[in-house]
């Protein structure tokens, strides 16, 4: 019973455990098979009733599980949805079927009271879940088909949204394939649609993958593709697109060539990737890897640790650059080669489908890309090289001795006179400098430009890369930094050169000239010693400068300025000790030749007086020069002993040497000689004492008898014949020659003997006289000297010595004159003075015969009248001496008469000449006319004027005496320059009415309307084009004019082109009438306007000749027949004004002209209008006013101001009477309305126009203003009562009268009204003008022409020049707005003239104003 107890109580524990139903009946079903105890059994039994019931609980479970997940119900992983929800709901199924199965082998629990709604559940769940499991077999099974749909899709689409290329495989053909294989293993029947898809699972698999794997590899080929190819590939693509085209448009998942379209996808994508692969291994390895070099090229060699010179610089750059060029010229054909090989690469692709080609333009492109890069790399390498020069080369001030290179260039410094320089010098670096740079730059004309390569070698150097790099804005910078690179080390270089200017004395200070300086100061030997010391420290101190100097990259080599100063130094020492060696072996040599030569004269014999007294000067010159000559040879001794101090030994040679050594023992032996002589003179000058008293006593008796000789029979004997008196003058000079000798020589032996001195008073006599005569013989002699030379002279060298001859006989005239008054009582005076005023008399004559003037028929003239014959003309042999004796004197004034005629009628013959020659050469400018071929005269009127002066010279000519030989040819060439004018006048006439009529006849819109005249003309350009052509191959001025057939023709041609010019002026005037404005218009431009009227456009630069202000007009961009809008003057921000309606410009322009007008015062009028309607706005708020003026353009701005002030104005006069303050509130807005705009003119008001448009308002609203406050003070005096007052009446008053009528339209008027009189508005368009500041004169001319006008009478403002009257009636016309056509006239002015404007005025409705 334990037992049993204790399985009950297993048993029991062990159904309280399991939660499953299942596992409670397998484990009933076990202890079933165990226990057989009936005690055991029945409470097993009752086991089952339990489970039963808990069954039922769990049917309930299973319908609520059902219910609540039968929409979604979870399905096991990787089951489709069909399969998934059938697995479920079998799941349930069998969860609720299996216990069923057992409880129904128990009928005793299928008995029980609740068996049946269990069972009734059981049946009901199963049928649903049975249901459940067939309506989604049964849906699944008709969405077969629909799923299956997804086959007909295309292979492949692209996506709207990225462009790019999917496989169009339907996931739902996958999904039906998984249902169908997860059905079929649940054991559902598969329809046989389902079955085929089934089979095909993996063929549909491979086709995806092998378009997937296609389409991926598509997008990494077009991935690979560098940007700069894309658009030259887009060929390539395209026709791939092509291949893949089928599988986006024709080929289904169900098509049977899919492996075939695939396969020729392989081929094609293949194909593509080698073409890729090929263009960017070329792009990458053969082009950009160039350029790379290219770009990283350096055209500078420049060694951080080396310094040059400025050649081995040049030397090094010139072979650096050289082979870098030759790089660069390389890399360039190198990478052109290549740009080309992959042109021919993608262009070569074979392009299967129908697809453009590659184009021209982008190959173009492509090549013009990498041509582009090829100039940047270039550019950078110049870049890169010129900054590396400019780096190397810069200043280095502050850079440490670590870091720094050597310095760039080495240069010596070197005396260059006139100072120390630099060799090469600083320019000479910098032109260094820039040459390299030249040579960099240059180095790019060697790299021709792409597609250049073949061409011949000349074509080649236009085409390089050196412009293009050229016109880099940062290289030229930096080629500019680097033509100064050098400046900034010339302050320091020309510091340190400047720190040798103390030693500039050394060789700039000429050494001789300081020396003699030194030496003038008297300088003593120890002075001599100073100077010599100082020397030798300035050489001391030039030794310590250092020999390297760096400055910048500079490095100043100072070794040869230093031996240079060195050798300076030494070379003043030298100069000095040489001056003082010099001067001491000259003082050597003086006195040791002093010595030698004294000695020499103390050796002569005396024999005679002269030998006596030399010897005797001699001894005592001796006994001077002993007592001082220890003081001359003391200071030689000390010079030789300071040289020899300074100097090298051997500066002396052995002479030298001796002279020196023997100085004082020569000068002792010469004093010793001294004295022998001075003791033999002693003894033997008494002799010679006595032999000289005899010879003065001789002497004297000598001197009275030659004194006597003289006077008796010298040359001052009166009667005595000039040349006899010379004769005899010649022999006295003689004999008072010798005597005076003896006189010298007795005298030095009175001197010597200390004998008193003789006197000899008829010597000194003779002697004057003798001076005396010869001033006056000695200047005859050379006068008749002189004239007997000239006498012989050719005539034909008279004219060139003429005035050598005057100027020689002028001089002896004057030494004539001076002449002592004694000489004058001679017969040699008078015969002197007969010869020179003869020649001088003659001398005159001989210049007027020798001019070049006097012809042989002058000569013939002379002969007349001397009556002799002279053979002068052509014979060169004919002498002066000839016509001296043709006795010219006698007949002085006839011979002076020829000469003056023969000079004038040279003159006339050379203005004949002159004008002949003129005319010979003169030719007529041609300018050809407007393309035509046909040649005009150019600048006649300068012809012209030269002809009529030659004319009156001629004829001035032919009035003269002297004429007579040339008056045939003056009048002959007269008479041809009096035709050649009257031709040429005639010709200019024809030319003029020619130019004027050509263009009106020979094409344009007149010729057309004018037919008969047109052929008249075309027969008259015939002829005159025929000739010009002849005129302009003679061209010569008298040639053309004396043409026969131009003679002939020019006044036929005139008298038709005159009727041609008639019947134009009555065209005109047909025009004219058309459109009156056209009177205003010159005929010349009228003529220009109608000939063009066809074209529209043509016009617009002639609006401003017929309108106010028009500067021209807008067309229509599709239509220029139709006008839309005008437009003012005035530059940016000028006015335009669009019509109220198009203007159609087609038919004659004067109508289209009239039609412009009427519509530009229609549109005129209704912006009246518009500021009228809007001034009540502006009255009830300020603010309005300034919308109102910017709206409008300045003239209705204008008009909108003036009307309101006129309405307010006089609506404040009408309520005087019953408002006190009307007046005064009237003036306070006046007031208002002026400082609202004065503010306007202090903001920026944008353009020109626009400011003087408000400048405008301000101007007359201030006038305005001031009438208002006026208005007060006689109001308030009573002198006005109301609107009808004068004070209100005489002013200019604008109204806008909406029921009124007016020229433009009858849909209201403006009216201005002065005084009584009521003027319409014009509407004329007068642009953004300035109006005068309206005074009380202009007031009372306001009032005055009103009135005239009013009585139909004109006006004649008068006054002085410039105080307003043509201004103040052209303002009056614009408050009007009518078109006033001003008129300065003067004396040329033609009754014609006047009629024409008044024609225009009357027809036009418009005012004339006549200036002066």
């Amino acid at each position: 019973s334990d037992l049993e107890s204790n399985l009950q109580m297993f048993i029991n524990q062990s159904f309280e455990n399991i939660s499953s139903i299942n596992h409670s009946l397998n484990l009933l079903s076990k202890f079933q098979n165990i226990l057989h105890r009936e005690s055991l059994k029945s409470d097993l039994d009752s086991k089952l009733n339990i489970i039963f019931q808990n069954y039922g609980l769990e049917l309930e479970q299973v319908q609520q599980l059902y219910e609540k997940q039968k929409h979604d119900p979870p399905i096991s992983r990787n089951l489709p949805p069909v399969a998934g929800n059938v697995a479920w709901s079998r799941h349930l199924l069998k969860r609720i079927e299996v216990p069923m199965k057992q409880f129904e082998s128990n009928q005793n629990v299928l008995a029980g009271k609740d068996a049946k709604r269990i069972i009734k559940m059981y049946n009901k769940v199963a049928r649903t879940l049975v249901a459940f499991e067939f309506l989604w077999y049964k849906a699944w099974v008709q969405a077969i088909d629909q799923s299956k749909t997804g086959l007909q899709a295309t292979l492949i689409i692209r996506h709207p949204d990225d462009n790019k290329l999917y496989v169009n495989f339907d996931h739902e053909i996958l999904q039906l394939i998984r249902e169908a294989k997860c059905l079929d293993r649940m054991g559902i029947d598969i329809p046989e649609s389902a079955k085929i898809a089934l089979f095909q699972e993996e063929k549909f698999k491979t086709f995806y993958r092998q378009l997937h794997w296609a389409l991926t590899e598509y997008d990494r080929i077009v991935s690979e593709v560098i940007p700069v190819t894309a658009v030259i590939l887009r060929p390539h693509f395209n026709d791939m697109e092509f291949k893949l085209r089928p599988g986006m448009i024709t080929l289904t998942w169900t098509s049977m060539n899919i492996d075939s379209y695939i396969s020729h996808i392989h081929a094609g994508l293949k194909k593509l990737q080698e073409l890729i692969s090929n263009i960017n291994d070329i792009i990458e390895h053969r082009i950009e890897k160039n350029l790379k070099v290219v770009s990283k090229t350096l055209l500078v060699d420049l060694p951080e640790n080396s310094s040059f010179t400025v050649s081995e610089f040049v030397t090094m750059q010139q072979t650096h650059i050289t082979s870098r060029s030759s790089l660069l010229k390389g890399k360039n054909t190198e990478i052109e080669h290549a740009v080309g090989d992959l042109i021919q690469k993608i262009v070569s692709y074979k392009i299967e489908g129908p697809v453009d080609p590659v184009s021209p333009k982008d190959t173009k492109k492509l090549h013009a890309h990498y041509n582009h890069f090829m100039y940047q790399a270039l550019l950078h390498s110049a870049k890169n090289s010129m900054n590396s020069l400019k780096k190397r080369i810069a200043s280095r001030e502050g850079m440490s001795i670590l870091n720094s290179a050597k310095p760039f260039f080495d240069v010596d410094v070197q005396m260059m006179p006139p100072r120390v320089s630099l060799s090469p010098s600083l320019d000479d670096i910098q032109e260094c400098i820039n040459q390299s740079a030249q040579a960099i730059l240059s180095c790019y004309k060697t790299v021709v430009d792409w597609g250049y390569t073949e061409v011949p070698e000349d074509k080649k150097r236009l085409h390089n890369f050196f412009e293009r790099i050229t016109k880099d804005i940062e290289l030229v910078r930096v080629a500019l930094l680097l033509t100064g690179c050098i400046q900034g080390v010339r302050n320091g270089v020309n510091e340190y050169l400047n720190s040798f200017a103390k030693y500039n004395w050394l060789w700039k200070s000429d050494k001789d000239v300081t020396y003699k300086e030194f030496v003038g100061k008297n300088p003593s030997l120890d002075e001599y010693d100073t100077q010599l010391q100082s020397f030798g420290a300035v050489e001391k101190e030039v030794e310590h400068v250092r020999s390297i100097q760096i400055i910048g990259a500079l490095s100043l080599n100072t070794m040869h300025l230093k031996t240079h100063l060195t050798n300076e130094c030494k070379q003043w020492k030298i100069q000095y000790s040489n001056n003082l060696h010099a001067r001491a072996k000259a003082e050597l040599e003086k006195l040791t030749e002093y010595t030698r030569m004294t000695t020499g004269k103390l050796s002569r014999k005396v024999e005679d007086l002269d030998s006596l007294r030399f010897m005797m000067n001699l001894l005592n010159e001796v006994r001077e020069k002993e007592s001082c000559v220890h003081m001359e040879i003391a200071p030689i001794m000390d010079m030789y002993q300071m040289l020899e101090c300074y100097l090298a030994s051997g500066f002396m040679e052995k002479d030298e040497i001796d002279k020196k050594t023997v100085l004082r023992s020569n000068w002792k032996k010469m004093v010793t000689l001294a004295l022998t002589r001075t003791d033999e003179l002693s003894k033997t000058q008494i002799g010679f004492k006595r032999d000289l008293v005899k010879d003065i006593s001789d002497f004297q008796a000598d001197v009275v008898q030659f004194r006597n000789d003289f006077t008796a029979n010298g040359p001052m004997v009166q009667g005595l014949p000039p040349m006899d008196a010379v004769d005899r003058l010649t022999r006295f000079k003689e004999e008072l020659k010798i005597r005076q000798r003896k006189f010298e020589l007795y005298k030095g032996g009175e001197e010597l003997f200390a004998l008193s001195h003789q006197e000899y008073p008829d010597l000194v006599q003779t002697s004057k006289e003798i001076k005396l005569a010869s001033q006056l013989f000695d200047l005859y002699v050379d006068v008749i000297r002189t004239i007997n030379e000239w006498k012989l002279m050719p005539w034909d060298t008279i004219s060139v010595n003429v005035d050598d001859m005057r100027d020689t006989m002028e001089s002896y005239a004057a030494r004539c004159k001076k002449l002592p008054g004694r000489l004058r009582s001679y017969n040699c005076y008078d015969q002197l003075r007969i010869e020179i005023d003869d020649f001088n008399t003659v001398l005159p004559l001989l210049k007027e015969l020798s001019k070049d003037s006097i012809k042989a028929r002058h000569w013939e003239e002379v002969m007349e009248t001397c009556n002799v014959q002279l053979d002068v003309v052509g014979n060169p042999d004919f002498k002066l001496q000839s016509l001296i004796e043709a006795n010219l004197v006698s007949v002085e004034e006839e011979i002076e008469e020829i000469t003056d005629g023969a000079d004038k009628q040279l003159k006339i013959e050379h203005q004949l000449g002159e004008i002949n020659a003129q005319w010979q050469s003169q030719e007529f400018s041609f300018q050809e006319w407007k393309d035509r071929g046909i040649h005009v005269l150019k600048a006649t009127p300068l012809v012209m004027e030269e002809l009529e002066e030659d004319q009156m010279n001629l004829q001035t000519m032919l009035t003269m005496r002297h004429v007579s030989p040339f008056r045939p040819f003056a009048q002959e060439l007269l008479g041809s320059l009096s035709e050649t004018s009257d031709t040429l006048e005639r010709w200019a006439k024809v030319q003029m009415m020619w130019c004027a009529l050509e263009s009106v006849f020979t094409g344009g819109d007149i010729a057309k309307q004018m037919p008969k005249e047109a052929k008249k003309f075309a027969k008259v350009d015939k002829d005159w084009a025929k000739i010009m052509t002849k005129a302009s191959e003679t061209r010569n001025v008298i040639e053309c004019c004396a043409d026969e057939l131009l003679r002939n023709s020019l006044p036929t041609m005139y008298g038709e082109l005159e009727k041609c010019q008639k019947s134009l002026e009555g065209y005109l005037e047909q025009k004219q009438n058309a459109f009156p404005r056209f009177y205003f218009v010159s005929n010349a431009k009228l003529l220009i306007i109608l000939s063009q009227g066809s074209d529209p456009l043509a016009m617009n630069q002639y609006y401003e000749n017929v309108f106010d202000a028009i500067q021209y007009v807008e067309h229509d961009p599709k239509d220029k027949t139709i006008i839309h809008k005008l437009h003012g003057n005035g530059g940016d921000g000028h006015e335009v004004v669009p019509f109220i309606q198009p203007v159609k410009a087609v038919g004659n322009i004067e109508d289209w002209l009239t039609a412009l007008l009427k519509n530009m015062q229609k549109t005129l009028k209704e912006n009246a209008r518009s500021c009228a309607m809007d001034l009540s706005e502006v009255q009830s708020d300020i603010s309005n006013l300034r919308p109102l003026v910017d709206r409008n353009i300045s003239q209705f701005a204008l008009l909108a101001i003036q009307i309101m002030w006129s309405y307010e104005t006089q609506s404040a006069l009408e309520q005087c009477r019953t408002k006190k303050t009307a007046m005064k509130e009237n003036s306070q807005r006046q007031l208002q309305v002026l400082t609202e705009m004065s503010s306007w003119c202090l903001q920026d008001l944008g353009t020109k126009v626009n400011r003087k448009k408000i400048e405008t308002l301000v101007t007359v609203h201030v006038h305005q203003r001031d009438i208002a406050q006026e208005l007060v003070l006689l109001v308030r005096n009573k002198k006005v009562q109301d609107a009808n007052d004068f004070d209100w009446l005489k002013q200019a008053r604008f109204y806008w009268r909406p029921n009124g009528a007016d020229d433009a339209s009858d849909d209201g008027a403006t009216i201005v009204s002065i005084t009584d009189v009521d003027f319409n508005y014009q509407y004329e368009y007068l642009g953004a003008k300035e109006r005068l500041v309206i005074t009380p004169l202009t007031d009372k001319c306001y009032i005055t022409l009103a009135q005239a006008l009013g009585m139909y009478f004109g006006g004649a403002p008068a006054g002085p020049a410039g105080t307003g009257k043509t201004e103040t009636t052209k303002d009056l016309g614009n408050s009007l707005g009518i078109f006033v056509v001003v008129t300065n006239c003067t004396d040329q002015m033609k009754y014609t003239d006047c009629a024409k404007i008044f024609k225009g005025l009357c027809q036009g409705g418009l005012w004339g104003c006549f200036d002066e």
